[in-house]
């Protein structure tokens, strides 16, 4: 499928949930879009690295490498971010009105952490079993899927971004530095895993395109399974998986030696869902509404940036 075809899946579901006058009801269908989408994604992703011998007997060195990208990644990202800082104290102030609706986002999030995380493992393994044992014959089948469940996944991430009317508004009485933030996370996690792609021995689109997926495992590891090969997309997968590991172990420790600003760099594009809890604990309220834009803004560009580098 065309990457062209994907992005227009993803603009119609934002201009579906940005037009919509009450998306209550289209949020929660993208809910479930999204929960189901993603379990599918994940389950062929797995049964692909499964059928593919060759990244199967070279699991352990595929492993090493994704913890060097991903650490490389977040220190890249925390450079960048914190040189920055700087000029973001405005963002530290969050109105007084806008806090309950922080709490809702904040709760809706925490509460299915583990539970998410389990869920996806145990769907990574199930679809890992599924294709050890699958005949060749069924693996252009798994990519016909693989394709229709990624532009469908897109239409319900387009949904939930278009239709955060109170986050855009916010974005823009906040300006331009908020929105810096996700560029310099940007700039700093591609910088950073292209630096230490290179000394892993990857030419420097594959470690750009690898960094480009923000934390979010999912999609940058199915778009470059599906547009390169199936190991750079097993070593895109486990690359933002590790990501988001270490995000939620370091959240606090960033968040009490650097600010909370900061603390938002190692997160990527799960700043706007699996770790604001814990920025939100870390680095007070204040920090919520830059989160969780940083986390829409970069989700945004990883259907953009992966391609991209990809190809260069």
């Amino acid at each position: 499928m065309d990457m062209w075809i994907l992005l227009v899946f993803l603009g119609g579901g934002m201009a579906a949930g940005f037009f919509t006058a009450d998306s209550s009801k289209l949020l929660k269908v993208s809910g479930y879009i999204l929960h189901i989408g993603l379990l599918i994604l994940i389950g062929i992703m797995g049964a692909r690295i499964g059928a593919d011998e060759e990244v199967i007997s070279d699991i352990m060195r595929i492993g090493f490498q994704s913890f060097i990208l991903a650490l490389g990644g977040i220190i890249g990202s925390l450079i960048f971010l914190q040189l920055f800082s700087y000029y973001l104290r405005a963002a530290q102030t969050v109105r007084a009105e806008d806090e309950s609706t922080h709490e809702d986002l904040v709760s809706q999030s925490s509460g299915s952490l583990l539970g998410l995380t389990a869920i996806i493992l145990l769907t990574v393994v199930t679809g890992l079993v599924i294709g050890l044992v699958l005949p060749e014959g069924f693996l252009p089948w798994l990519e016909n899927m693989t394709q229709y469940a990624l532009a469908v996944l897109l239409l319900g991430v387009g949904i939930d971004l278009g239709s955060r009317h109170g986050v855009l508004a916010q974005l823009k009485t906040l300006g331009l530095r908020i929105v810096m933030i996700p560029l310099f996370v940007a700039v700093g996690s591609i910088i950073g895993t292209i630096i230490t792609g290179n000394l892993l021995g990857f030419a420097a689109g594959e470690a750009g395109a690898v960094g480009a997926g923000f934390g979010w495992y999912s999609l940058s590891a199915v778009m470059l399974t599906e547009i390169y090969s199936v190991e750079l997309g097993s070593l895109a997968f486990l690359t933002n998986i590790m990501r988001e590991m270490m995000a939620i172990v370091s959240i606090p420790l960033i968040a009490s030696a650097l600010g909370p600003i900061t603390a938002i760099a190692p997160c990527g594009a799960t700043s706007m869902d699996v770790t604001l809890p814990l920025l939100k604990r870390s680095g007070g309220e204040a920090i919520v509404i830059p989160a969780f834009i940083n986390g829409m803004i970069l989700s945004a560009l990883v259907p953009i940036l992966v391609p991209f580098f990809i190809s260069l």
